[in-house]
Protein backbone atom coordinates (compact mmCIF):
# COMPACT_ATOMS: atom_id res chain seq x y z
CA UNK A 1 0.00 0.00 0.00
CA UNK A 2 1.59 3.22 -0.98
CA UNK A 3 1.55 6.09 0.95
CA UNK A 4 1.40 9.73 0.01
CA UNK A 5 4.37 12.06 0.62
CA UNK A 6 4.12 14.43 3.86
CA UNK A 7 5.49 17.69 3.70
CA UNK A 8 6.72 19.38 6.39
CA UNK A 9 5.38 22.84 6.90
CA UNK A 10 8.11 25.46 7.32
CA UNK A 11 8.07 28.94 9.24
CA UNK A 12 5.96 31.28 7.79
CA UNK A 13 7.35 35.29 7.20
CA UNK A 14 5.27 36.48 10.04
CA UNK A 15 6.91 33.44 12.77
CA UNK A 16 10.59 34.40 11.48
CA UNK A 17 10.15 37.92 12.31
CA UNK A 18 8.67 37.27 15.62
CA UNK A 19 11.51 34.79 16.64
CA UNK A 20 14.07 37.44 15.16
CA UNK A 21 12.45 39.99 17.57
CA UNK A 22 12.20 38.01 20.23
CA UNK A 23 16.39 37.31 19.96
CA UNK A 24 16.61 40.66 19.91
CA UNK A 25 14.85 41.87 23.06
CA UNK A 26 16.65 38.65 24.66
CA UNK A 27 20.21 40.54 23.40
CA UNK A 28 18.89 43.51 24.78
CA UNK A 29 18.05 42.95 28.11
CA UNK A 30 21.14 40.60 28.24
CA UNK A 31 24.08 43.38 27.29
CA UNK A 32 23.81 45.88 30.04
CA UNK A 33 24.12 43.26 32.55
CA UNK A 34 27.60 42.26 30.42
CA UNK A 35 28.29 45.68 30.88
CA UNK A 36 27.73 45.90 34.40
CA UNK A 37 29.61 42.76 35.06
CA UNK A 38 32.72 44.47 32.73
CA UNK A 39 32.57 47.81 34.63
CA UNK A 40 32.61 46.30 37.96
CA UNK A 41 35.60 44.08 37.17
CA UNK A 42 37.24 47.38 35.59
CA UNK A 43 36.39 49.29 38.89
CA UNK A 44 37.57 46.51 40.95
CA UNK A 45 40.73 46.18 39.22
CA UNK A 46 41.49 49.91 39.32
CA UNK A 47 41.05 50.08 42.57
CA UNK A 48 43.67 47.11 43.51
CA UNK A 49 45.81 49.17 41.35
CA UNK A 50 45.50 52.50 43.86
CA UNK A 51 46.19 50.46 46.75
CA UNK A 52 49.19 48.92 45.25
CA UNK A 53 50.20 52.38 44.38
CA UNK A 54 49.63 53.59 47.89
CA UNK A 55 51.52 50.76 49.77
CA UNK A 56 54.34 51.75 47.12
CA UNK A 57 54.39 55.42 48.42
CA UNK A 58 54.19 54.46 51.53
CA UNK A 59 57.28 52.26 50.88
CA UNK A 60 58.78 54.85 50.09
CA UNK A 61 58.09 57.00 53.52
CA UNK A 62 59.62 54.32 55.08
CA UNK A 63 62.61 54.17 53.53
CA UNK A 64 63.48 57.82 53.12
CA UNK A 65 61.45 59.17 56.06
CA UNK A 66 59.25 61.31 53.89
CA UNK A 67 56.62 60.67 50.50
CA UNK A 68 58.16 61.10 47.34
CA UNK A 69 58.40 64.74 45.89
CA UNK A 70 55.37 65.45 43.06
CA UNK A 71 57.85 67.44 41.22
CA UNK A 72 60.98 67.10 42.01
CA UNK A 73 62.31 70.16 40.13
CA UNK A 74 59.34 72.32 40.63
CA UNK A 75 56.46 73.75 37.74
CA UNK A 76 57.43 75.02 35.23
CA UNK A 77 56.80 78.95 35.61
CA UNK A 78 57.32 81.95 32.61
CA UNK A 79 57.49 85.50 32.94
CA UNK A 80 56.04 87.63 34.39
CA UNK A 81 56.59 85.77 37.48
CA UNK A 82 60.33 86.82 38.06
CA UNK A 83 61.50 83.08 39.01
CA UNK A 84 60.88 81.03 36.10
CA UNK A 85 61.78 77.74 35.21
CA UNK A 86 64.55 78.20 33.21
CA UNK A 87 66.11 80.99 35.89
CA UNK A 88 65.68 78.58 38.58
CA UNK A 89 69.16 77.13 39.35
CA UNK A 90 66.96 74.07 41.02
CA UNK A 91 64.84 74.01 38.36
CA UNK A 92 65.36 74.37 34.83
CA UNK A 93 68.49 76.35 34.71
CA UNK A 94 70.19 73.55 35.83
CA UNK A 95 67.98 70.55 35.88
CA UNK A 96 65.72 71.13 32.84
CA UNK A 97 67.20 67.28 31.81
CA UNK A 98 64.82 66.27 34.74
CA UNK A 99 61.16 66.70 33.62
CA UNK A 100 59.71 63.53 35.61
CA UNK A 101 57.60 63.35 38.45
CA UNK A 102 56.83 61.23 41.75
CA UNK A 103 56.46 58.09 39.65
CA UNK A 104 60.43 57.47 39.20
CA UNK A 105 60.70 57.07 43.15
CA UNK A 106 58.18 54.23 43.83
CA UNK A 107 59.39 51.94 40.55
CA UNK A 108 61.16 49.45 42.58
CA UNK A 109 58.14 49.17 44.46
CA UNK A 110 56.18 48.02 41.38
CA UNK A 111 58.96 45.50 40.52
CA UNK A 112 59.75 47.52 37.82
CA UNK A 113 63.74 47.61 38.77
CA UNK A 114 65.59 47.63 35.45
CA UNK A 115 63.08 50.52 34.58
CA UNK A 116 64.22 52.71 37.97
CA UNK A 117 68.00 51.78 37.42
CA UNK A 118 67.62 52.97 33.41
CA UNK A 119 66.57 56.36 34.83
CA UNK A 120 68.72 56.77 37.38
CA UNK A 121 71.52 56.00 35.08
CA UNK A 122 69.70 58.85 32.51
CA UNK A 123 69.71 61.20 35.63
CA UNK A 124 73.53 60.64 36.87
CA UNK A 125 74.29 60.97 32.63
CA UNK A 126 71.80 64.66 32.64
CA UNK A 127 69.86 63.16 29.95
CA UNK A 128 66.24 64.10 29.22
CA UNK A 129 63.44 62.04 30.77
CA UNK A 130 61.88 62.85 28.11
CA UNK A 131 63.71 60.93 25.51
CA UNK A 132 64.97 58.05 28.01
CA UNK A 133 64.90 54.26 26.72
CA UNK A 134 62.69 53.80 29.92
CA UNK A 135 59.73 56.68 28.78
CA UNK A 136 57.56 54.74 26.08
CA UNK A 137 57.65 51.47 28.35
CA UNK A 138 54.14 50.90 29.68
CA UNK A 139 53.92 49.91 33.28
CA UNK A 140 50.78 47.85 33.82
CA UNK A 141 50.50 49.38 37.34
CA UNK A 142 49.33 53.16 35.77
CA UNK A 143 46.83 51.53 33.17
CA UNK A 144 42.84 52.00 34.03
CA UNK A 145 41.04 49.52 31.74
CA UNK A 146 37.71 51.47 32.03
CA UNK A 147 39.96 54.28 30.06
CA UNK A 148 39.32 53.28 26.18
CA UNK A 149 42.80 55.78 25.70
CA UNK A 150 44.86 53.60 27.83
CA UNK A 151 47.56 52.86 27.81
CA UNK A 152 48.57 56.34 26.15
CA UNK A 153 52.08 56.27 24.04
CA UNK A 154 52.11 60.30 22.59
CA UNK A 155 51.95 60.16 19.04
CA UNK A 156 54.17 63.45 19.63
CA UNK A 157 57.24 62.01 21.29
CA UNK A 158 56.63 62.34 24.86
CA UNK A 159 56.29 58.49 26.30
CA UNK A 160 54.22 56.72 28.54
CA UNK A 161 51.07 58.45 30.47
CA UNK A 162 49.44 57.12 33.78
CA UNK A 163 45.96 57.13 34.83
CA UNK A 164 46.23 57.50 38.52
CA UNK A 165 47.86 61.04 39.94
CA UNK A 166 48.85 62.47 43.22
CA UNK A 167 46.93 65.19 44.90
CA UNK A 168 48.25 68.66 45.03
CA UNK A 169 46.08 70.20 47.16
CA UNK A 170 42.86 72.06 46.88
CA UNK A 171 44.26 74.87 45.14
CA UNK A 172 45.65 75.39 42.08
CA UNK A 173 49.39 74.12 41.54
CA UNK A 174 50.72 77.18 40.44
CA UNK A 175 50.32 80.23 41.65
CA UNK A 176 51.48 84.55 41.55
CA UNK A 177 52.64 84.04 44.84
CA UNK A 178 54.35 80.27 44.73
CA UNK A 179 54.65 79.89 40.67
CA UNK A 180 56.62 76.87 40.97
CA UNK A 181 54.12 75.14 43.30
CA UNK A 182 56.92 74.73 46.31
CA UNK A 183 54.15 75.75 49.02
CA UNK A 184 50.85 73.82 48.36
CA UNK A 185 48.93 71.93 50.47
CA UNK A 186 48.47 68.49 49.23
CA UNK A 187 51.17 65.88 49.63
CA UNK A 188 53.07 65.98 46.26
CA UNK A 189 53.80 69.46 44.77
CA UNK A 190 57.43 71.27 43.94
CA UNK A 191 59.91 69.83 45.98
CA UNK A 192 57.55 68.41 48.61
CA UNK A 193 58.93 66.14 51.59
CA UNK A 194 55.95 65.63 53.06
CA UNK A 195 55.80 63.38 56.18
CA UNK A 196 52.61 60.88 57.95
CA UNK A 197 53.62 63.12 60.89
CA UNK A 198 52.71 66.54 58.45
CA UNK A 199 49.27 65.00 57.73
CA UNK A 200 47.13 66.90 61.03
CA UNK A 201 44.09 66.29 59.43
CA UNK A 202 44.89 62.71 59.43
CA UNK A 203 45.65 60.33 57.08
CA UNK A 204 41.91 58.86 56.50
CA UNK A 205 41.03 62.43 56.17
CA UNK A 206 43.43 62.99 52.87
CA UNK A 207 43.80 62.36 49.51
CA UNK A 208 46.83 60.83 48.04
CA UNK A 209 45.90 59.38 44.45
CA UNK A 210 43.23 59.58 42.49
CA UNK A 211 42.27 58.93 38.52
CA UNK A 212 42.63 60.55 35.53
CA UNK A 213 41.10 60.49 32.01
CA UNK A 214 43.66 60.40 29.19
CA UNK A 215 43.59 61.90 25.59
CA UNK A 216 45.55 61.19 22.44
CA UNK A 217 47.61 64.07 21.14
CA UNK A 218 46.08 65.07 17.70
CA UNK A 219 48.79 67.22 16.56
CA UNK A 220 47.79 69.16 20.16
CA UNK A 221 50.10 68.09 22.98
CA UNK A 222 47.89 66.74 25.95
CA UNK A 223 49.67 66.64 29.33
CA UNK A 224 47.33 65.25 30.95
CA UNK A 225 49.20 62.11 32.99
CA UNK A 226 52.50 62.71 31.18
CA UNK A 227 55.07 61.24 33.63
CA UNK A 228 58.68 62.14 31.88
CA UNK A 229 57.96 65.65 30.85
CA UNK A 230 55.23 66.11 33.83
CA UNK A 231 56.29 69.47 35.07
CA UNK A 232 52.94 71.47 33.70
CA UNK A 233 50.75 69.71 36.07
CA UNK A 234 49.25 66.77 34.16
CA UNK A 235 50.40 64.37 36.85
CA UNK A 236 49.11 66.34 40.21
CA UNK A 237 45.22 66.39 40.51
CA UNK A 238 43.59 69.38 42.90
CA UNK A 239 39.87 68.98 44.50
CA UNK A 240 39.59 72.58 43.56
CA UNK A 241 36.51 71.18 41.91
CA UNK A 242 34.59 67.76 42.19
CA UNK A 243 35.38 64.90 40.35
CA UNK A 244 34.36 64.66 36.93
CA UNK A 245 33.39 68.64 36.71
CA UNK A 246 32.36 69.90 33.75
CA UNK A 247 34.77 72.90 34.30
CA UNK A 248 37.95 71.75 32.11
CA UNK A 249 41.37 71.13 33.19
CA UNK A 250 44.25 73.59 32.78
CA UNK A 251 47.56 71.78 32.54
CA UNK A 252 49.14 75.13 31.13
CA UNK A 253 47.18 74.94 27.88
CA UNK A 254 48.76 71.53 26.94
CA UNK A 255 44.90 70.16 26.47
CA UNK A 256 43.05 68.66 23.75
CA UNK A 257 39.58 68.61 25.23
CA UNK A 258 36.66 65.43 24.93
CA UNK A 259 33.85 64.29 26.19
CA UNK A 260 34.32 63.76 30.05
CA UNK A 261 37.60 65.36 29.90
CA UNK A 262 37.44 68.82 28.81
CA UNK A 263 39.90 71.93 28.97
CA UNK A 264 39.42 75.10 30.28
CA UNK A 265 41.02 78.73 29.50
CA UNK A 266 45.26 78.52 28.90
CA UNK A 267 47.51 79.58 31.45
CA UNK A 268 51.07 79.25 33.28
CA UNK A 269 49.92 80.41 36.59
CA UNK A 270 46.36 79.20 38.39
CA UNK A 271 47.60 75.41 36.69
CA UNK A 272 45.11 72.84 38.01
CA UNK A 273 43.94 69.04 36.59
CA UNK A 274 41.20 67.23 38.12
CA UNK A 275 40.16 64.11 39.09
CA UNK A 276 37.86 62.32 36.21
CA UNK A 277 37.46 58.53 35.92
CA UNK A 278 34.99 56.45 33.08
CA UNK A 279 33.05 54.98 36.62
CA UNK A 280 29.90 55.20 36.48
CA UNK A 281 28.74 58.01 38.83
CA UNK A 282 32.44 58.97 40.52
CA UNK A 283 36.12 58.16 40.80
CA UNK A 284 38.39 55.58 42.76
CA UNK A 285 40.94 57.38 45.84
CA UNK A 286 43.45 56.05 47.95
CA UNK A 287 43.81 57.85 51.11
CA UNK A 288 47.21 58.31 53.06
CA UNK A 289 46.12 55.72 54.98
CA UNK A 290 46.72 53.39 51.69
CA UNK A 291 43.22 52.84 52.17
CA UNK A 292 40.82 53.25 48.95
CA UNK A 293 37.13 54.55 48.69
CA UNK A 294 34.92 55.56 45.49
CA UNK A 295 33.77 59.20 45.96
CA UNK A 296 30.53 60.52 44.29
CA UNK A 297 30.47 63.14 41.75
CA UNK A 298 27.69 64.51 43.75
CA UNK A 299 29.92 64.76 46.91
CA UNK A 300 30.02 68.03 48.72
CA UNK A 301 32.36 70.42 47.64
CA UNK A 302 33.52 71.70 50.71
CA UNK A 303 34.39 67.85 51.47
CA UNK A 304 35.95 67.50 48.64
CA UNK A 305 38.06 70.47 49.63
CA UNK A 306 38.98 69.33 52.94
CA UNK A 307 39.98 65.91 51.48
CA UNK A 308 42.52 68.02 49.46
CA UNK A 309 44.21 69.41 52.01
CA UNK A 310 46.98 68.03 54.49
CA UNK A 311 46.75 70.31 57.19
CA UNK A 312 43.55 72.69 56.98
CA UNK A 313 42.20 71.58 59.97
CA UNK A 314 38.70 71.33 58.15
CA UNK A 315 35.99 68.50 59.14
CA UNK A 316 35.07 66.33 56.39
CA UNK A 317 31.32 64.79 56.48
CA UNK A 318 31.79 61.79 53.99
Amino acid sequence: MSHPLRFRKAFTLIELLVVIAIIAILIGLLLPAVQKVREAAARMSCQNKLKQLGLALHNQHDQTGMFPPGQPRGFFTAAPSALTWYNDPQGGQGFDFDRSCWVGFILPSLEQNSLHTQLQAGLTARQSTVTGVYSTAIVSSFVCPSDPSSPKISSLGQGFHTNYITCVGNNYATTSADPTGRDRNGLFYGFSKVTITGITDGTSNTLMVSELLQNQDTGTHDIRGRIWNSIHAGTEFSTIYPPNSSVGDNPMGYCVPKVKAPCASSSVLNAYTLARSNHTGGVNVCLADASVRFYSNTITPSTWLALGSRNGGEITSD
